[in-house]
């Protein structure tokens, strides 16, 4: 039987301590898995207070990663109304009939168990793990544990960890104040939080370096766009060379190609808006081609990039442009045949397509515009309208 613990909260945002009581509870009681379960609308705590779940969402993610048997689960997320951990633990055991499941908390939450919503049902329902926190030492939530099982009837134990004065409040209180969060919280997460300025942290402005563009792509790209992000900013940097184009500027600019890739279709709008960014109504009607505009916005404002032409690159890497410069051709090939790409092209197959690009980007572009338009009539999707005059541009050349 599958032993699941269940990690609960708001994560507001999510810290260290949330990491170690989770692989405290994971070792002491041979879990096989923990799972991060933001809550959509705690019935304990103000809703205003609470960032949205998409930037929640993205620093559980950021924060656990790396660890395989930590995993984030939206189920709460997906709910409406308030949520609550007993129609929760319900609702597993109907989708994991055959699991174990452990509800992990601090010691703190459970001094105040009795005050929840069927506490009885609850531990009917799971096994409660409870982790010592400050203010409440081991032997305290011992006897904690010991005194609740015998009232609900149910099975309480204690997690054994260190005293670490680490909440989500402190770190909000901290940010506000203009201190930093670094020790409190996982570095991509403190990372995502300066550049979002989430609870009032101060946006970094212009980060030239390469080095620290890096740290804060993979602080806000998911791993599969992160390494699809290096294939492109490796390819460009390879095809500049063949093509006697500034390598230096071919990677950088294909670094940042999909610097705002990562936002969902209403955060990206949103943006859009408030920076005075112009969509064409095509744009407008379709969010997959907004990330190219805006991420050409951000270039320049939050990664200092004061190059017009690696602007335009970044800008028109989705959908081309007739009379593209050669740095602009090289990113929007680049994008489409990096080395993670793995596609069944038609009718020019990727392998063509990428030695038709090393030796001839005009060339590269006719083979790569032909097979994105074909694969898309052949969906019967839209064409977008600039694509296809870039299309028809380069027939002709």
């Amino acid at each position: 039987m599958k032993k699941i613990g269940i990690m609960g909260g708001t994560f507001n945002p999510i810290h260290n301590a949330h990491l170690m009581m989770a692989q405290a509870a994971y070792e002491q009681y041979k879990l096989d898995e923990v799972w991060f379960m933001p809550s959509k609308n705690p019935p304990h705590k103000q809703k205003q207070d609470i960032l949205s779940d998409e930037h929640r969402k993205r620093m559980i993610q950021f924060a656990i990663d790396e660890i395989p048997h930590f995993v984030f689960s939206d189920m709460e997320l997906k709910r409406q109304g308030t949520t609550y951990t007993c129609d929760t633990l319900e609702q597993l055991h109907k989708d994991l009939p055959d699991a174990e499941i452990y509800f992990i908390l601090g010691g703190d939450s459970l001094q105040d168990f009795e005050s929840w919503y069927q506490p009885e049902k609850i531990v009917q329902l799971c096994t409660i793990l409870a982790a010592s926190r400050e203010g409440l030492s081991d032997q305290e939530t011992q006897e904690l544990c010991s005194k609740l099982s015998r009232k609900l009837k149910g099975n309480i134990y204690p997690v054994s960890m260190p005293q670490f004065r680490i909440s989500s409040a402190i770190i909000r209180e901290r940010l506000v104040r203009g201190k930093s969060a670094q020790g409190y919280c996982p570095e991509k997460v403190v990372r995502y939080m300066e550049l979002h300025g989430l609870y009032g942290a101060a946006i970094p402005h212009k980060a030239y370096q390469e080095k620290e563009i890096l740290a804060c792509l993979s602080s806000t790209l998911r791993p599969k766009r992160y390494r699809h992000t290096l294939g492109v900013a490796y390819t460009a940097s390879n095809l500049a060379v063949c093509h006697g184009v500034n390598p230096k500027r071919a990677r950088m600019a294909g670094l940042l190609h999909d610097c705002g890739k990562y936002l969902s279709d209403s955060e990206m709008y949103a943006l859009c808006e408030e920076y005075g960014v112009s969509l064409s109504r095509a744009e407008q009607s379709n969010p997959a081609l907004v990330h190219s505009k805006l991420g050409a916005y951000l270039a320049k404002e939050r990664y200092g990039i004061d190059d017009e032409e690696i602007a335009s690159a970044i800008s028109c890497h989705t959908t081309g442009k007739p009379g593209m410069t050669d740095l602009e051709k090289i990113i929007f090939l680049s994008d489409y045949i990096e080395p993670y790409r793995n596609m069944d092209c038609r009718p020019y197959s990727l392998e063509e397509v990428r030695k038709a690009c090393f030796s001839d980007l005009n060339k590269g572009l006719k083979m790569t515009l032909h097979n994105t338009v074909s694969y898309l009539e052949k969906c019967e999707m839209t064409v977008d309208p600039t694509t296809m005059e870039t299309y028809q541009y380069y027939l002709k050349k």
